[in-house]
């Protein structure tokens, strides 16, 4: 066997060979001319010389896997050989690394490619469960993904015999966390962007790949589910075509279900997919892409290494915080984490350093070997998660008010992308304002509170966040009517209110009625363009303000198209808004946790539909009610919720089987209408809890 030549930063060849790698390990190795193929990977630990498996002594593996000279038969009934361990990982060279996400619009197959290609390369077993990354129970429930999850494999090419280390990471589909796509990406050198062979280019389709073209990553294309009866496989590569330009001939054609095209697909990335740029003499030196919290390990930080190599014991330093940390343990994601001795250049791998609070991190921030940071340069960074939707948090019963309490400081370590602070509600309680990167992510966490932590809660109705200029030159952000300023306050000089850019992907007859939609809704139209040849499938991109989408804008959409229509909006700055605050009194008293914003213009009409609703929840007293919705100290609107009232008649005629004198009647009345006059001085509305949470519950 030819060695194989490792190219440091100067140029000079330094060479090696696989086989003297595996006899180092232990390991029997196969002859030269020996065939390879796709076979199941071996689970090793590198602790300790020889490469011991988990619980197995050597002796024992061979009599359950036979010498990698001796042919067995592998799942697909095909000859196979035992690819390299695992543990031999770091002796791949940088050049024979892959680092590649898959993008692609919700529910068009990631998941369930990833379990192929997890398959094919010996990671998971062939009756391994579906979804085997998502790990979230929500995720399992839902069968969407809601975090990245990365998984190292080795796969060696049929083409040429070597093993290369496949680095894969799988985003979500779903608008709401395109925060983590755009952070997976910048870790990668590739991409393969998914589309369904049924349903075609998608919204979120087109927003991926800017993401990864603007990244500069390999995009390289598939067709996802060509198996189904109704795929439309001309059609869709036609729609690629005009979106990424790629030929038809190039775009590859799998099946998550059947495993149709995963063999190809893996030689494509190992074709096509750049090798990562480095240098392995030059300082450590990582990006620190993602950070989960594990109740055993603590703070695990995900990195893909730029430069050098990282060894256990070593310190490191994180340019965030500004600390030195020792690293207590190291290695790569097999999707389970596996410890290695040592991580180079080019891989993706984890590493923990005994913190606890995932806050004292930041994805995106370099991490460097301590003392490189006087001299080395840090990586520009991420842009922070923004929150785009806010709404409170509270117990579903008072008395979980610290059970909740418990709760979201554990999620909270999970989830850093959350935004919160503690709120106190005079009528729902003690709580947490919290804010998200849209409704999908308040809901899964909310699903999550329940699920993991047996917490039932209730969410308040979601607001944006609003930009005030102060009258002396101050701007303030609020997400709540509460914070508004009213009398005798003065108002703000200027309110300006979030726009988002939506794309809706939909066919060409339902256009009219989408564009009245979103006409209504206060959007300006930016672009209309067809997604193939025939003029079938309509682009749309409209700018509209964000609290006309967090409402019931997605409902309205899917309902004008009959489900046909996908929708994905991206943040796209802030206008100005002619915004008031609604006060609401009950019988001349205010009630603050009722306020609400609204348009001046259509304040009115907004106050009316919501004091009707309020009457209907708040029962009838012996007095009458007296509801009112100000802006400003100015009445908009007012609805009356009238008494309980004695029936003078009836009584009589019950009585006296007549109805009585006319005259006595109305004294009767006139005497109760005085009393409760009286009454309505000297008492309180009694407003049950329940209409306080039917009119700011979610």
């Amino acid at each position: 066997m030819a060695p194989v030549p490792f190219l440091n930063a100067a140029g000079t060849a330094r060479s090696s060979t696989m086989r003297g790698a595996r006899l180092a390990a232990g390991l029997r190795v196969a002859p030269a001319s020996a065939a390879s193929s796709v076979a199941p990977l071996l689970r090793l630990r590198t602790a300790g010389a020889g490469g011991a498996i988990f619980g197995t002594s050597r002796r024992s593996w061979r009599a359950w896997c036979p010498p990698c000279d001796t042919p067995r038969e592998a799942s697909s009934g095909s000859t196979a050989k035992v690819p390299p361990p695992l543990a031999l990982a770091s002796s791949i060279p940088a050049e024979r690394n892959r680092n590649f996400s898959i993008i692609a619009h919700v529910d068009h197959g990631k998941s369930t490619l990833c379990d192929k290609l997890l398959k094919a390369c010996g990671v998971i077993p062939e009756d391994a469960r579906e979804q085997y990354l998502d790990g979230l129970e929500v995720e399992r429930s839902r069968g969407i993904t809601v975090k990245s999850t990365t998984c190292s494999m080795i796969y060696r090419s049929e083409k040429d015999g070597q093993d290369y280390l496949m680095n894969l990471i799988d985003t979500p589909g779903h608008v709401d966390f395109s925060y983590e796509v755009s952070r997976s990406l910048m870790a990668c050198q590739g991409a393969v962007l998914l589309v369904d062979a049924v349903q075609g280019v998608q919204a979120q389709t087109v927003s991926t790949f800017h993401q990864a073209f603007y990244a500069n990553l390999e995009v390289l294309c598939a067709l996802s589910k060509v198996d189904l009866e109704h795929a439309q496989k001309n059609e869709v590569k036609l729609q690629l075509l005009g979106l990424t330009a790629v030929p038809k001939d190039e775009i590859l054609e799998v099946s998550g279900k059947t495993g149709e095209g995963v063999p190809a697909l893996l030689e494509a990335i190992v074709a096509k997919v750049p090798p990562p740029t480095g240098s392995l003499d030059a300082p450590f030196k990582s990006l620190l892409f993602d950070a989960r919290f594990d109740n055993a390990r603590g703070v695990v930080l995900l990195i893909a290494i730029r430069d050098g190599e990282l060894k256990k014991g070593e310190k490191v330093y994180c340019s965030y915080s500004q600390r030195s940390y020792g690293v207590h343990e190291m290695g790569i994601l097999h999707p389970d984490p596996k410890p290695l001795d040592v991580l180079r250049s080019g891989q993706i791998g984890y590493i923990t350093v005994g913190a606890k609070d995932i806050r004292s991190f930041r994805v995106g921030e370099t991490v460097f070997a301590d003392g490189a940071q006087k001299t080395g340069e840090a990586f520009p960074g991420f842009r922070a998660a923004q929150p785009m939707v806010y709404a409170g948090i509270f117990p579903e019963y008072v008395g979980d008010g610290e059970k909740l309490e418990v709760a979201m400081q554990r999620l909270l370590l999970t989830d850093a992308s959350v935004e919160s602070r503690r709120d106190i509600s005079p009528v729902l309680g003690s709580g947490f304002r919290c804010g998200f990167l849209g409704l999908l992510h308040l809901d899964v966490f909310r699903q999550r509170l329940l699920s993991e932590f047996g917490v039932e809660v209730l969410a308040t109705s979601p607001t944006v966040p609003y930009r005030l200029e102060m009258n002396d030159g101050k701007v303030v952000v609020v997400e709540h009517a509460g914070d508004f300023p009213s009398p005798p306050f003065l108002p703000p000089k200027r309110v300006e209110e979030p726009l988002v850019m939506a794309t809706v992907v939909l066919p060409r007859e339902m256009v009219p009625s989408v564009q009245m939609l979103c006409m209504e809704r206060r959007g300006e139209e930016k672009a209309v363009e067809a997604l193939d040849h025939t003029g079938e499938r309509v682009l749309l991109k409209w700018v509209l303000p964000l609290a006309e989408v967090i409402t019931d804008f997605f409902d309205r959409l899917q309902a004008i198209t009959h489900g046909y229509a996908t929708f994905d909006y991206e943040l796209a700055g802030y206008q100005e808004v002619d915004l008031v605050k609604i006060t609401l009194r009950l019988n001349g008293d205010p009630v603050d946790a009722l306020s609400f914003f609204a348009l001046r213009d259509i304040a009115p009409e907004v106050s009316r539909k919501y004091l009707l609703k309020l009457a209907d929840l708040i029962p009838q007293q012996q007095f009458d009610v007296g509801l009112q919705a100000c802006v400003g100290g100015k009445v908009v609107a007012k609805e009356r919720i009238k008494a309980l009232r004695k029936d003078v008649v009836g009584q009589k005629i019950l009585c006296n089987g007549h109805s009585g004198d006319p005259g006595r009647k109305q004294k009767l009345l006139d005497r109760q209408k005085e009393g409760k006059k009286n009454l309505r001085m000297i008492s309180k509305v009694q407003v049950p809890s329940e209409a306080f949470v039917a009119m700011v519950k979610l």
